[in-house]
């Protein structure tokens, strides 16, 4: 380079100096090579830096993943008998893969596939954790199932053979494990239930209709909303945070459907119910811009208007007078006491409030896709199933709630990587950087995590399936 830049000096210093043939060629050479050296600069660099990026992303791993694809989620029983009381697991568990085979619908073409299917251990105790449940197996003159709370089942049998006792464990493994399966395909109960997300933000609002022409309200939310929102968002926590705030809206002005009246009273019919949640006029806050946001409303009425009462399609008045608003929240009418005055002031206490909230935490539930039958019905039989009046929510029903989320979180993750594919190879000037590579290859790293800890020959774990489908989301 050294020698070609004197060489250009040399010749634009004989600009002035008379051509010779030989002169003219070498120039010549010179401004050849000049322009080649650029070319073969120049080109590389043009080309580095107006080339759109695209990191390679994994298209033929993520087309793997298909609806047709099982995914197997299995359930662990462990029996406790008598010392005198024999049981052949392995005959148990044959016929209860048999009886769900048998129970299962045929799947649609485009269905995403989801088998449960069961393992029976001989054992006293199980494991707490989701996914292993106690069977403890006694004889008893009456046959009868009773559900605690925790991840337990008493199961009494009349006296009988071993084959007969056997049949009758396995028949209650395939009852409970193909209703729960056949509720997850139904997605029974969907169109209510809020989608998965690992934060919600949860607002209890005292909603005044008219201060000024009535009573002033108030309520003892700090202290109600430790003792009955509480244990529950401990519960839930394993699966999502529920982040709780409270506030009191004054003037929220009348509702957008006028009540009817009639000799007590107001009242609202069900089809005037939709229509009842103004949220635009009353003003509703929300702590989290991002996070899916449930609202929970302590409508007080207008002293004009109370009492005011949800009836049913069949005219008879609602036992709770409260309602759900679908994907949105619930709301409950607060009459106040009939000797109530204009002017007055009126504190709804935390014992006042434990019936409120007490419908306000089944609202929740239903929001956020518990089944109230889990883990079988209490119509079917001898059934009886403890309620969680502490928590809110059972064992039974927190891990059916977790293989909900964690089939619907899986699909989603799927779904989303497969889109962004076909996204990418539909514009090709779309820049891919490597931090999108990152993430899908860290997405399809859990979606592959979850069959292996689904499928361990011993210790299944429907929690890590369940955290790996949330990060893949």
């Amino acid at each position: 380079m050294a020698a070609l830049g004197d060489r250009l000096r040399a010749l634009l210093g004989r600009r002035n100096e008379p051509k010779t043939l030989i002169s003219v060629q070498k120039d010549r050479r010179v401004v050849v090579a000049s322009i080649l050296i650029l070319l073969l600069l120049g080109l590389p660099l043009w080309w580095t830096t107006t080339r759109v990026y695209r990191a390679e992303l994994p298209t033929s791993e993520i087309a793997d993943f298909a609806p047709n694809q099982e995914l197997v989620v299995p359930f662990c029983f462990y029996v406790d008998t008598p010392s005198e009381m024999t049981i052949a697991t392995e005959n148990i568990e044959r016929m209860a893969l048999e009886l769900l085979d048998k129970r299962r619908l045929p799947y649609a073409p485009s269905e995403w596939r989801v088998r449960y299917t069961a393992r029976i251990r001989h054992a006293a105790k199980a494991p707490d954790v989701p996914g292993h449940y106690l069977l403890r197996l006694r004889e008893a003159p009456k046959s009868t199932v009773h559900f605690g709370v925790g991840r337990i089942a008493d199961v009494t049998v009349t006296p009988s053979n071993d084959k007969q006792r056997d049949a009758t464990v396995a028949h209650l493994v395939a009852d409970i494990v193909a209703k729960e399966e056949r509720e997850v395909r139904e997605k029974g109960g969907a169109r209510r239930a809020l989608k998965y997300a690992p934060e919600y933000s949860v607002t209890f609002t005292l909603l005044n209709e008219d201060p000024v022409g009535g009573a002033s309200v108030s309520w003892d939310i700090e202290r109600a909303a430790d003792v009955f929102v509480r244990p529950f968002v401990d519960a839930l926590r394993p699966l999502a945070k529920l982040a709780v705030s409270t506030q009191v809206l004054h003037h929220a002005g009348p509702p957008p459907v006028k009540p009817l009246a009639h000799d007590n009273g107001t009242y609202l019919t069900p089809d005037m119910l939709p229509h009842f949640a103004n949220s635009p006029w009353w003003n509703l806050a929300s702590i989290d811009p991002i996070a899916p946001t449930i609202n929970f409303i302590l409508y007080v009425p207008a002293l004009q208007s109370q009492p005011m009462s949800i009836v049913a399609d069949n005219k008879q008045p609602s036992d709770t007078n409260a309602f759900v608003v679908s994907q949105w929240g619930g709301i409950a009418i607060a009459n106040l006491p009939a000797d109530t005055k204009a002017g007055s002031s009126v504190v709804i206490s935390r014992d006042d409030l434990q019936r409120y909230f007490g419908i306000f935490i089944a609202q929740l539930r239903e929001l956020v896709g518990i089944r109230s039958d889990t883990p079988l019905s209490r119509a079917k039989g001898p059934v009886s199933v403890q309620q969680a009046t502490t928590t809110g929510i059972s064992d039974w029903e927190l891990d059916a709630l977790m293989r909900q989320w964690l089939i619907a979180t899986r699909q989603t993750a799927i779904t989303t990587l497969q889109s962004l594919v076909r996204l990418v190879e539909s514009m090709e000037n779309m820049v891919v950087m490597d931090e999108i590579k990152t993430q899908v290859d860290q997405s399809l790293s859990a979606l592959r995590s979850i069959s292996d800890s689904l499928t361990m020959s011993r210790d299944i774990s429907h929690i890590q399936a369940f955290e790996l489908a949330a990060n893949a989301s």
